[in-house]
């Protein structure tokens, strides 16, 4: 963990060599305890849906590092488990005091019990519905710092209130259901984004969990769902899948290992129409089984890719984006996604994740910042991705506005 370069800070690094991770996951083998790159399940739906789980060691190390935390205050952990709890204990040292809350009793009682047997005294589990925060528990001045371990689709309002002014808020958040941990900073009633981590958690199990709308085609081979915003109108798109596929090069090719994360993040949030697309293995309709895809005049258009030189040694392979279509729209809307993967190639890729404010739902259009506005139930993202005018913004929110 360390020499990966994981838990650079002295004290997140004593406290995961203090505390006995394999005390708090009893469930599973030493081996896989310890390792850093492997998610524990505690709970389980089924045999496919993990309900409660204990993150990998990597992200835990990431997460609480970027809470930035002082010695001796009181912090806020939404989703329990035990042992991050216990890591954030360990950082606090003696006087400082960590409070866990869940919505399944199970869990909550597991982690007392684990707390209990393995940990320090300094940990309170308490089960109440997570997007209320912990009332009755906070401190005069606010929490110094609150960490969501399960994926989140909204920015609920108590955890900025419940947080102290200049204090961060780290939470897994879905954009476009694609989920990054995004560190934010509390000034006033604005977070700003200072940080994100691509990752992924178990789903929200309280009040504010989300099913997103899907629609299902071709026989339910082919799905399309909506993360964010709400649904489309798919009318045609059953006629338009029996027809011809239109396919169409982005022009992006790529040699050796590649990552396009930024890319799924600026598609959701500057593409109107954007919604997921996913099919059955081996589909000969949707070549990829989960893809982002946008819908527009009865017609859809998909990202996907291409080996177009293969290779013995992974890093002399290359690979070529394309943008798949059906409908009487094709060619237009493929080639709408594709200028978006240029310009993404052009202005975004080398540059990274752009600056990101978290606004109350509430806030006005004239009170918000330039940017592209993706809009959640309680919260407004405004994301300054460069090579976006505020025109291109702009057009996107008044399609966004004329869709919904």
């Amino acid at each position: 963990m360390i020499s990966k370069g994981w838990a650079p800070s002295p004290r997140v690094q004593a406290a995961l060599r203090e505390v006995p991770r394999h005390r708090f996951v009893p469930e599973t083998r030493l081996d896989r305890a310890y390792h850093d790159d492997l998610a524990v399940v505690t709970v389980r739906q089924s045999p496919q849906t993990a309900l409660s789980s204990v993150s990998a060691a990597w992200l835990q190390a990431d997460m609480i590092k970027q809470l930035r935390l002082e010695p001796k205050t009181t912090v806020l952990e939404v989703g329990s488990g035990g042992y991050n709890p216990e890591l954030l204990a360990h950082v606090l040292s003696e006087r400082g005091r960590v409070v866990t809350v869940d919505v399944d009793p199970y869990v909550v009682h597991r982690t007392r019990r684990l707390c209990a047997e393995a940990g320090s005294g300094r940990v309170t589990a308490v089960l109440g519905d997570g997007g209320l925060g912990a009332p009755g528990q906070v401190p005069v001045d606010g929490f110094a710092g609150i960490v969501i371990t399960h994926n989140a689709s909204d920015i609920a309002p108590a955890w900025r209130e419940q947080l102290a002014e200049g204090a961060r808020l780290v939470v897994p958040l879905e954009m476009g259901g694609y989920t990054r941990s995004l560190t934010l900073v509390r000034r006033g009633d604005v977070l700003h984004c200072e940080h994100w981590t691509y990752c992924g958690f178990v789903r929200d199990r309280g009040a504010a969990a989300r099913t997103a709308p899907a629609v299902r085609l071709a026989d339910g081979k082919v799905t399309v769902r909506w993360e964010d915003g709400t649904p489309g109108d798919t009318t045609g798109l059953e006629e338009a899948l029996r027809g011809p596929r239109h396919e169409h090069s982005t022009g992006l090719i790529v040699q050796g290992a590649f990552n396009f994360e930024t890319l799924q993040i600026y598609a959701a949030t500057t593409l109107a129409g954007f919604c997921r697309l996913s099919a059955s293995e081996g589909s000969t309709l949707v070549a990829q089984q989960d893809a982002a895809a946008i819908l527009a005049n009865g017609s859809l258009a998909y990202l996907t890719y291409r080996k177009n030189k293969d290779a013995t040694n992974p890093a002399d392979r290359t690979t070529e984006f394309f943008i798949d279509a059906y409908g009487p729209a094709a060619k237009e809307v493929a080639e709408r996604f594709a200028q978006c993967v240029r310009v993404w190639d052009r202005e975004v890729r080398e540059s990274g994740y752009p600056p990101m404010t978290v606004h109350p739902a509430s806030t006005p259009d004239n009170q918000l910042p330039p940017g592209d506005v993706l809009d959640k139930p309680s919260a407004r993202l405004v994301l300054q991705w460069p090579g976006r005018s505020p025109v291109d913004a702009l057009s996107l929110s008044t399609a966004e506005g004329q869709r919904a």
